[in-house]
């Protein structure tokens, strides 16, 4: 018998030993969380997706406690200041433990606290998948053109076996595995409009030379870059030789639209002839020139001609 209890023994400290040896878990991150592109400011509220799948094991049945801890990211201020980030610019948003997204998923320490994923009476190998449910936040306005984006990195796995209550996530501290970094990205892309305000050259008595100017006002994304074109208009549709015809008859009267006030630059719709322009977030007053040159006489009335105006962005 004496002989007998010592294999006994170190048998089962074999058997202790092998299982805290197959005892583990690994973890697969989704490969970015992407938000999409908008164009037209505020932003809207986007919501979306991402997934981490958990897989652990054991030799002998165990209840454990898996804890997933997504810090701020690069350019976020905090956990609760989540933030995506071009150049000096930056949108907020935020990452949540359910779809409902009141609960923020936190870190290691912070006030919000990591994610907890629970491993019930586990023996063999199990696989759980969470969702980390992403929030781009309405009504940020005044944001540039660009692809924001935040380096989720060190997300880490921490794993803990308990025998009836479950440990608090902020306790858990031990079994550390930091996971691949996953990228979070929102595209903001160029948006413009445009308003204008009649030329007019007024009331003449004769065509010796007349000049008037006007503006267009132009709403354009922070930062996004836009041209202007001035098509030939209705009445001739040629830009090298725009015309303006009253209601009836076939009488015209020559003129021409400019971007400078020397009138050497001729507006048009072609390369070359584009008014082109940094976006503010703003709007901007883009002046337009006229001119009538001289010509011979007319006969009475009101003289027009429209003009599509088309902003390219």
């Amino acid at each position: 018998m004496k002989r007998v209890i010592p294999w006994l023994l170190a048998g089962a400290y074999l058997l202790v030993g092998a299982a805290e040896t197959h005892a583990q878990c690994s973890y697969n991150v989704s490969p970015i969380l992407d938000f999409g592109a908008v164009s037209g400011l505020p932003t809207p509220e986007v919501d979306v997706a991402a997934t981490i799948s958990v897989t652990c094991s054991s030799l002998l049945q165990v209840n454990r406690r898996v804890c997933l801890s997504i810090p701020e990211g690069t350019g976020g201020v905090s956990v609760a200041d989540r933030r995506l980030v071009t150049g000096g610019h930056f949108v907020q948003y935020q990452l949540y433990t359910s779809a409902g997204r009141t609960v923020a998923w936190g870190a290691l320490g912070e006030s919000s606290p990591p994610r907890a994923i629970d491993f019930p009476l586990l023996v063999g190998s199990r696989t759980e998948v969470v969702t980390i449910y992403g929030r781009v936040f309405a009504g940020q306005a005044g944001k540039a053109v660009g692809t924001y984006q935040s380096d989720l990195t060190p997300i880490v796995g921490r794993w803990q076996n308990f025998v009836l209550s479950a440990p608090s996530c902020q306790d858990v501290t031990s079994n550390a595995s930091t996971l691949s970094t996953l990228p979070a990205r929102f595209t903001i892309d160029s948006s413009c409009t445009v308003d204008a305000n009649p030329l007019d050259f007024g009331t003449v008595t004769d065509l010796d030379g007349h000049t008037a100017s006007s503006n267009l006002s132009v709403t354009c994304t922070l930062d996004g870059p836009y041209t202007i074109a001035l098509d030939g208009g209705t009445v001739s549709g040629d830009v090298a030789d725009r015309r303006m015809q009253p209601a009836a008859g076939p009488e015209t009267i020559a003129y021409q639209l400019y971007q400078d006030s020397g009138h050497t630059q001729i507006w048009g719709d072609t390369p070359g002839s584009l008014v082109a322009g940094t976006g503010t977030g703003n709007a901007q007053s883009v002046p337009v020139f006229g001119l009538v040159p001289p010509q011979g006489p007319k006969p009475p009335g009101g003289y027009q001609d429209v003009i599509t105006v088309t902003v390219t962005f």
